[in-house]
């Protein structure tokens, strides 16, 4: 039965302790179905499209009772940078302190409650009065404590964007990292006078909101380039984005595959670099856990594992596994670890029942800066033209009022052909 937590002041039911609560199996995405991409799209005037009028917010939660937890919104830069403007940051519409969850499932372990949340609200609590990009964090009723956020864009519909990909070669790369796709994006400008503050587009690669590929007016980048200038129209492009490979699929719905309880080892084997082989269709970054349910929706400990032994990478870098389920964000906890038991490298994660893709990267963890980096997404699993990917370009409008700020303008996607002819 869904129940409702109250606001924070009329609170009436016991709350766990902040250390006896645990979020897990984050998730947003757009409209009500979990593999829509996590956008709102308005039109000029600020009317939401149909399906596309709001976003999604669920997680999991293990806690003895339900704790109130409130989600706060915050619009951000373009570098994904919440914003310090007052104006922008409209603290009245900005926090939801009312959300809805259902309890688990009898025999579920792993979590007490499920907590599943439309935004903007019926109850007009939560709007998003500007576009551009936007985080939520999940935090506790004083708003000191974050247990989780995610990202997600919000479009107004005001330049006309058309996007479009092709394949091509880049020259100065070495096989497999030679074929590139070019990727386009056509902007109509209101008026001239306006497209001075049109100076950049970010272009998304499945659900990997992380590592933007950015085009902009102002850069110096040889593989990137902005035309159109007293047209009408802005031309930006990206010149060598790597469609890398199909990501690998992880299924662990079965219940009698992988019997709840026990760790899983997955039954096709370990997983072993392909950099010159290819895969089935993927689901474009995306994960299936909402049609399994009663205790196939409870968590599994899952064993990757990854044999390195022919995988001449460089020494200085380690392997991390990437997916939804991290979104496409390594940290230190996906790091893979050499295991003289099982033979190869393997991290151990805890995941919701339920179909995922995923791939393994190599990087760097850099403590300082919270992140990996020098990140290489083709050295173990490959790059091909064949691979097929949508494309996300945002167009970014440098706002003048209120000091400056930036908001989304213009939307375009595009799926690549997946055949291995240039044009």
């Amino acid at each position: 039965m869904i129940r409702s937590l109250m606001l924070l002041l009329l609170m009436c039911v016991a709350t766990a302790l902040p250390q006896d609560v645990i979020v897990r199996g984050i998730t947003v995405f757009g409209g009500d179905h979990e593999q829509n991409f996590p956008v709102i799209l308005r039109d000029s005037s600020g009317v939401s499209r149909t399906g596309e009028s709001h976003i999604t917010i669920q997680f999991d939660v293990q806690s003895k009772e339900p704790p109130s937890f409130i989600i706060r919104f915050l619009h951000c830069s373009r570098d994904w940078v919440p914003e310090q403007n007052l104006f922008v940051q409209d603290e009245t519409h900005s926090t939801s302190f009312i959300l809805d969850y259902r309890t688990s499932p009898n025999g579920v372990t792993y979590y007490a409650y499920r907590y599943r949340n439309r935004f903007p609200d019926d109850r007009d609590i939560v709007r998003f009065n500007y576009s551009g990009n936007w985080i939520f964090r999940i935090l506790d009723k004083e708003g000191t404590t974050v247990y989780g956020e995610g990202r997600f864009f919000v479009v107004d519909q005001v330049a006309g964007t058309s996007t479009t990909v092709v394949n091509d070669y880049l020259t100065a790369a070495v096989s497999p990292y030679n074929q590139i796709h070019r990727v386009q994006n056509v902007v109509r400008l209101p008026n001239e006078i306006e497209g001075y503050f049109y100076t950049t587009v970010d272009i998304y690669q499945n659900r990997n909101f992380f590592h933007p590929r950015r085009v902009d007016l102002n850069d110096r980048d040889p593989y990137t380039k902005v035309e159109g200038f007293n047209s009408g129209f802005r031309t930006f492009t990206a010149l060598d984005i790597l469609p890398g490979n199909e990501y690998r699929t992880l299924d662990i719905s079965d219940i009698t595959r992988y019997p709840h309880g026990r760790l899983v080892r997955v039954v096709g084997g370990v997983d072993l670099p392909r950099a010159y082989l290819r895969t089935g269709t993927d689901r474009d970054g995306t994960a299936t856990l909402d049609r399994f349910a009663g205790i196939a929706s409870d968590y599994m400990e899952v064993l990757f594992r990854l044999d390195l032994a022919a995988l001449a990478a460089a020494s200085s870098s380690s392997v991390f596994v990437v997916g939804p389920f991290n979104s496409w964000n390594p940290g230190p906890d996906d790091e893979l670890k050499y295991d003289a038991e099982e033979r190869c490298h393997v991290a151990k994660k805890l995941l919701r029942r339920g179909i995922y893709d995923y791939q393994y990267i190599t990087g760097v963890w850099d403590e300082s800066a919270q992140r990996v980096t020098q990140q290489d997404w083709i050295v173990i699993e490959g790059n091909d033209w064949r691979t097929t990917n949508t494309y996300h370009a945002m167009v970014y409008y440098n706002d003048p009022r209120f000091g400056g700020f930036d908001r989304i303008v213009g939307y375009g996607s595009v799926r690549s052909s997946g055949t291995a002819s240039t044009h």
